[in-house]
This record gives C-alpha cells, structure tokens and sequence, in this order.
C-alpha cells in the first residue's frame, strides 16, 4: 500500500475514533432520551466505519450503484442553523449538528480527491465521500420525518 493510501486510511480512522467519542460524550450530557439513543447509535455506525477502514483491502474498494445525484437533492444543512455544541441538544439539534458534521465530512474527502495523485487514492476518498454523504442523507430523512 502506498504512503497516499496509508495517510488517507490514518486521516479516516482518526476521523471515525474523533466522531464516535463525540457522540458518546453527547449521549452522556443529554436529558433527552431520544437524542442519547440516536447519538449512541451515530457512535456505533462511526465504529462500523473504523473497522471497515481497519480492514481496507484495495480489492474490495468497488464502484458504489448509488447515485451522487439522488444523495444531494435533500439540503436541510444547508436551510437550517445547526447548534454550534452537541451536548446538551435536544433530539432535532442533535440531527442538524451531525447532518452538518456529515456534510463537512463529504466537503473534506471530496476534497482530497483533489489533492492525492494515486488514482487508488482518489477512488478511496471518492468512496468515503460517499459513505458520508448517505449517511447525512440518512439523518436529514429522519430529521425531515420527526421535525
């Protein structure tokens, strides 16, 4: 594995570590039992993701069927204030803090995509940008169902 793969694959990992104990944090300083189970859960997910990246095989790195274009059309990041702190925040504050840390998240890997010459590299934050990206499709779904 080359050095650009190996830094992206460090970046993410401390990415992930750094997500997942901010959402554990929060779900221990809300009062707002909704807001602490889906915090937990944000937790677990970004775990899911540590050990993908932990276990990053360049031949399992496929094209994803899902369209960039289907995952962008909900903007609710882009409409609503996010609160600047997590915890403490209500179940709805809790949604727009992590759909605005997913879409920084999607801004970061994207653009990597830019700055790494290895295409192997590219293809890798281009598939992380992607994970990102459905997960704040996700949030913002949900938020958008309860709010």
């Amino acid at each position: 594995m080359n050095d650009e793969i190996a830094d992206l694959l460090e970046t993410a990992m401390m990415k992930e570590v750094a997500s997942s104990a901010m959402y554990r944090q929060a779900s221990a300083m809300t009062d707002d039992p909704a807001a602490a189970t889906l915090l937990k859960e944000l937790a677990a997910e970004e775990d899911q993701h540590l050990t993908l990246l932990k276990n990053f095989k360049p031949e399992n790195l496929v094209d994803s069927p899902v369209i960039w274009s289907r995952l962008t059309e909900v903007k609710i990041a882009d409409h609503l204030k996010a609160p600047d702190e997590l915890p403490g925040a209500d179940l709805t504050g809790s949604l727009l803090f992590a759909i605005k840390r997913e879409a920084e998240s999607v801004a970061f890997y994207t653009g990597l995509m830019g700055v790494f010459r290895d295409a192997l590299a590219k293809k890798l934050c281009q598939a992380l940008a992607r994970q990102e990206l459905a997960h704040k499709l996700q949030l913002e779904l949900l938020y958008d169902r309860i709010a």
